[in-house]
């Protein structure tokens, strides 16, 4: 019997192809994202770790020029962790799309392998009525055959 061959088997691999492409995408979004996550939180415990020591030193006592060191060096914290967050709205957005992205080249690749299945399924139908149908015209040979040897 003639065996099944699926003709857009090499588009079915290519949609393969770039739906693990876009979840390798998708999973360094979601690394970008954690690791900007990352960032703020030792950034915030930077900030709180130096304003501890800010005010311990202020306390005993410093210089104005100690002081505004401190002060400005607190400050470029808040800048950087001000610009993470913005980072991480623009990653998050990113993220996003890249999860779409994911979603519409899994689609694609599942309307491809359901395509396939149901071409195998004819296929295999096709066959099974190939089959039966020669099964059926053995049986009234048979039958024929059986006829005519009673009839001599």
């Amino acid at each position: 019997m003639k065996r099944f061959e699926f003709k857009l088997q090499p588009l079915l691999k290519y949609r393969e192809y770039m739906e693990r492409l876009a979840q390798q995408k998708t999973a360094k979004a979601h690394m970008d994202v954690k690791n900007c996550e990352d960032q703020i939180v030792s950034l915030r415990q930077t900030r709180d770790k130096n304003m501890d020591t800010m005010e311990g030193v202020v306390s005993d006592g410093i210089s104005a020029a100690k002081f505004r060191r401190y002060y400005n060096y607190l400050e470029s914290v808040e800048t950087s962790m001000e610009n993470e967050k913005k980072r991480k709205v623009q990653l998050n957005e990113m993220l996003k799309k890249k999860l779409l992205e994911l979603n519409k080249k899994s689609i694609d690749k599942k309307v491809m392998e359901l395509y396939r299945e149901k071409l195998k399924i004819e296929h295999t139908q096709e066959i099974i009525k190939i089959e039966q149908k020669e099964l059926d015209e053995i049986s009234s040979l048979k039958t024929a055959r059986k006829l005519s040897n009673e009839t001599l």
